[in-house]
């Protein structure tokens, strides 16, 4: 199978990695920064420099390409606003449609959206059919390149939305992440429930989702939901550090949008998970 990587940062990295050992894939990796260009050459094919936006350089990615892999990132690690979100995802995806006419043998996409887009269910448990309402800009991006990159589905061209979870993995590791948070006192309650994923896991479902020909949207995170409260309790605990305390409710602080992500579909499709809770805790 001949494989274009588009975006090949924390996970897209992770990903060639995997398929590289597997030997069955001719890949095509990309990256927006030149200087990235010689750590990837040793785990691809072809490595290209451009942006998803730009149609030429999109098509020269993916001319020869089986099936595209869609890991797009913002750069850098702080938050961006909601422009960059939608030059990152819906202007590369409207890229790729203006384009599918010429890249007839393009026949599976694989796409890694967020969980960010179901908003807010009271703790409840939500999956692939519950309602999606996003809260915010960013989620309102990422929800209508969905709706955009559905179009590109056919008889001929498989489709998979991977909504994910909250990433964390070698580089990511929970403890330096959240350790400075140790002894401060922050608003609410910490009763909200995050949902997490392991990079390897994420890159894991992609393979499987190329592997299986996976046609639907899929939530990717693990088996268990936790409570902010609990999980910053761990992490203080195993760092031998004061405790978060939280000081209840506040007019002036949003609070976080609770939600328990159902992994069942990702389990019925036959992915195993490799880290199926929080690991390092």
């Amino acid at each position: 199978m001949r494989v274009t990587i588009v975006g090949c940062g924390y996970v897209g990295e992770a990903l060639a990695r995997l398929l590289g050992a597997q030997a069955q894939s001719y890949l095509t990796l990309t990256t927006t920064r030149e200087q990235r260009r010689a750590e990837l050459e040793s785990l691809g094919d072809r490595v290209l420099v451009l942006k998803a936006s730009d149609a030429p350089a999109l098509k020269q990615a993916l001319e020869c390409a089986d099936a595209a892999v869609l890991c797009m990132a913002p750069g850098g690690d702080r938050q961006v606003d909601a422009g960059v979100y939608a030059a990152t995802y819906r202007d590369s995806i409207t890229t790729l449609l203006e384009l599918l006419p010429e890249l007839p043998q393009l026949r599976q996409i694989v796409y890694t959206s967020s969980c960010g887009v179901y908003g807010d269910a009271a703790g409840g448990w939500v999956d692939e059919r519950s309602l999606v309402v996003p809260r915010d800009a960013h989620a309102e991006v990422l929800l209508e390149s969905e709706h955009l990159l559905a179009q590109a589905r056919s008889d001929q061209r498989r489709v998979s939305v991977q909504r994910l979870g909250a990433i964390y993995g070698p580089g990511r590791d929970l403890s330096r992440r959240f350790k400075a948070l140790a002894g401060t006192t922050r608003p609410g309650d910490g009763q909200s429930h995050s949902n997490w994923i392991h990079r390897d896991d994420v890159a894991g479902a992609m393979a499987a989702a190329l592997a299986g020909a996976w046609d639907q949207t899929v939530n990717v995170v693990d088996d268990q939901p936790w409570r902010v409260a609990d999980l910053l309790d761990r992490i203080c605990t195993a760092a031998d550090l004061p405790p978060v305390q939280w000081s209840g409710a506040s007019p002036e602080a949003t609070p976080m949008a609770d939600r328990r992500i159902s992994n069942r579909l990702l389990r019925s499709l036959g992915y195993e998970l490799l880290h199926p809770t929080l690991s390092g805790l």
